[in-house]
This record gives structure tokens, C-alpha cells and sequence, in this order.
């Protein structure tokens, strides 16, 4: 999973995991700053994503609500834009584990979420029920590991909100599952201007390019980018340019780099802009990331 740093955290973000290895999974983050992430998901789980905040974040292309379920399939490739605030809870499971609770739970095996990405939104007082649900087996299952190995299979209690899941997936109308067309035109628009901006990072990236290249109106980019990242495109190139620096400047000591050099690698072309961003996103200055990986 490769991560980008889109603003700076006020707060620690928080991340509680349980882990049954290579079996069955519980983790509950909570994240106080934006990024944006990109990786495969693993070829033989499936994750349901339990939203308590959206705060506005996507996942997989799907503009995420208070109270919705996201379903993962097995080898999906995962993208991510997190708005600070995000908080949820994820079940990993694997895929037999989960078509088995489908079978049993809705009585059928739902193709519409095995295939593809797809959320539905439950009713207020059914989340708060399955949060408090999920939360109490957290910290159930957290004493548990304090004292010896969790089980192979999943407690009941983690079979009972995979079938509320499943269950809430075999009830929903259609229209609530996936996203508008709009939507998803916006979230493309925006992730192939991702990618040409990750090819070309070390270049000079005028917004007139980046429109040519992906064939929009300066609004249309403006409002793609506003939709999928919270940011305008200047501020994403800005974002992606410092997380690059950092990247080559723990490996810098090896190869030979200064910052200076680093920076003019990734396009940076206003040295003193450049440090105060750094220390914005990152909590340190370059040169001390510099010199603590050569530490490392």
C-alpha cells in the first residue's frame, strides 16, 4: 500500500488492530489528517468496512456516508482519498468465510458484491446497534490476545455482523449500491490526472497541461479534483512533490543525495517554500529526516 500525505495531522491518527494471522481481522482506525492510498487487496480475504464518520472520504471510487457498509472483494485494487475524521471498522475475513455467511445469513451468494466494490447505507438505529456490537468484540477480543493466541475461525460474535452485512446487501434497493454516473465520471477524471501526475512529478506541471492530457475544462479539473481529494489540483501536485522528497530522503545518506538535490528531483524549484511545507506535513524538517535515516 503506498500512502501520500495530503495535509498535516493536528492530532495522532489511531489505528486498533486484532488479528487472527492470516485468518480473520478487526481493525478499528480513526485518522486526523488527509492522504491518499493506493495498493492490491489480498487475493484471498474480503473486507467490510463499517463507516461511523465519512468526513467526506472515499474508497474504491465510492463517496462514502455516515452509517454505510462497504463491501471489498477479494484482489481488488484499492484506492483511497482520507479526510481527517474518517472513522471505521473492518472485518477481513476469508472469501469461503464470507460466501458461506452469505448462503446462510441472505440465502443466496450475492454476485453484485463478490465481483465488484458496493456499499449500502443502513438505517441509523441498525449501525449504532452493529458499532456498539463491533466495538464490545473489539475490546472482548483485545483481552483475549492479551493472554493467548487468537482462534482460527471468527467468533460468533464476528459471524454475527458479517451476516447483519450480508443481510443488509440482500435488502437493498439497487439504487443505493455503487455510485452516480456523475460521481464516477469525476472519480476517473480525477484518478487518471493521479497517474500522469505520478509519471511526470518531476517535471513542470502547468494546470493547461494537465487538462490537455486528460481531456477537461480547467473547472472540470478543478471540480474532479474537489470531489475526489479534497484539494485543488496545484495543492495535490504540491502534496505529491513533498511525500516523493520524503521517500528519496530516507534512502538519500545511501546514495549520495543532500537536500538540495532531492529537491530539485521532485520539481521543487523554491528551496525555503519547500522546507516550511515539509515541516508542515511531516513534523520535521528535511534535513532532519536526512539524518535520521542515516541513522537508521
Amino acid at each position: 500500500m503506498k500512502v501520500d500525505r495530503l495535509s498535516a495531522g493536528w492530532l495522532p491518527s489511531r489505528i486498533r488492530q486484532i488479528q487472527s494471522p492470516g485468518k480473520w481481522a478487526l481493525d478499528l482506525p480513526e485518522f486526523n489528517c488527509a492522504f491518499r492510498a493506493r495498493g492490491g487487496f489480498d487475493q484471498d480475504s474480503v473486507a467490510l468496512v463499517a463507516i461511523e464518520r465519512a468526513c467526506g472520504s472515499t474508497i474504491c471510487g465510492i463517496p462514502l456516508e455516515d452509517d454505510l457498509i462497504l463491501a471489498i472483494p477479494a484482489g481488488t485494487s484499492v484506492t483511497a482519498t482520507v479526510r481527517p475524521g474518517l472513522n471505521y471498522a473492518v472485518a477481513i475475513v476469508p472469501t469461503a468465510t464470507w460466501m458461506e455467511v452469505q448462503s446462510i445469513a441472505a440465502g443466496m451468494v450475492l454476485e453484485q458484491i463478490n465481483n465488484h466494490p458496493a456499499a449500502v447505507r443502513l438505517a441509523t438505529g441498525e449501525a449504532q446497534r452493529i458499532r456498539r456490537q463491533i466495538k464490545s468484540m473489539a475490546d472482548h477480543l483485545g483481552t483475549v490476545a492479551g493472554d493467548s493466541a487468537l482462534l482460527e475461525q471468527p467468533p460468533g460474535a464476528f459471524l454475527d455482523y458479517l451476516g447483519a452485512a450480508a443481510d443488509a446487501f440482500a435488502g437493498a434497493d439497487s439504487r443505493e449500491t455503487g455510485t452516480a454516473g456523475s460521481a464516477s465520471r469525476h472519480f476517473r477524471q480525477a484518478s487518471a490526472a493521479e497517474d500522469f501526475i505520478r509519471t511526470h512529478i518531476r517535471e513542470d506541471i502547468p494546470i493547461v497541461r494537465l487538462c490537455k492530457e486528460i481531456g477537461v475544462s480547467r473547472r472540470q479539473l478543478e471540480y474532479a479534483f474537489r470531489t475526489a481529494f479534497a484539494a485543488t489540483p496545484l495543492e495535490f501536485i504540491r502534496a505529491l512533490r513533498l511525500n516523493e522528497a520524503r521517500r528519496l530522503l530516507t534512502a538519500a545518506r545511501a546514495n549520495g543525495l543532500s537536500v538540495t538535490t532531492v529537491a530539485m528531483d521532485v520539481g521543487v524549484n523554491h528551496l525555503g517554500r519547500f522546507a516550511a511545507s515539509y515541516r508542515l506535513f511531516f513534523g520535521e524538517s528535511p534535513k532532519q529526516t536526512l539524518q535520521r535515516a542515516g541513522r537508521t
